[in-house]
């Protein structure tokens, strides 16, 4: 069965225990989702210029997988690590890493290792990434976010 979810509450990313196939309910089955990205909104973040369309999340693990967007001069203000693993895969724009000169355009993937300072970033043209985290975003909420739920 293909289920179409517009809304991003509306499953946890855990293995349905049930899947109907052909009508009947089969147990030990995984289901489908297919998740229309047009029809999230952009949920804005505390930080100014920083919104996101959550598409998956394990809230055990704080594993997470969204789009992000920056607009053009914005970015992430300090230097900073992650608790987990970053992997992000640029699908529009020029997102550049300050100190390195490292940017970001259209089809680059990046790969952020645990734990591994980087940062501050600015988006020289609006940017949407994909951003995935193995686990928790952060190890403590950075300072520029005043939301919590911004830092996870």
């Amino acid at each position: 069965m293909t289920e179409n979810l517009s809304e991003p509450g509306a499953y946890s990313g855990e293995a349905a225990d049930r899947a109907r196939v052909d009508g009947s309910e089969a147990l030990g089955r995984f289901r489908e989702i297919l998740l229309q990205t047009s029809d999230l909104d952009w949920a804005e973040k505390t930080l100014a210029g920083l919104s996101h369309k959550m598409l998956w999340r394990n809230d055990q693990t704080g594993a997470s997988i969204a789009l992000v967007r920056f607009e053009r001069g914005a970015g992430i203000p300090e230097r900073h690590a992650h608790a987990s693993n970053q992997f992000m895969f640029c699908l529009k724009g020029t997102y550049r890493y300050l100190p390195t000169g490292l940017t970001l355009t259209e089809g680059s993937f990046y790969w952020n290792p645990k734990g591994s300072l980087h940062g501050p970033t600015r988006a020289e043209e609006e940017s949407i990434l994909l951003e995935v985290y193995d686990g928790p975003h952060y190890p403590v909420q950075p300072s520029w976010y005043t939301n919590p739920d911004d830092a996870s």
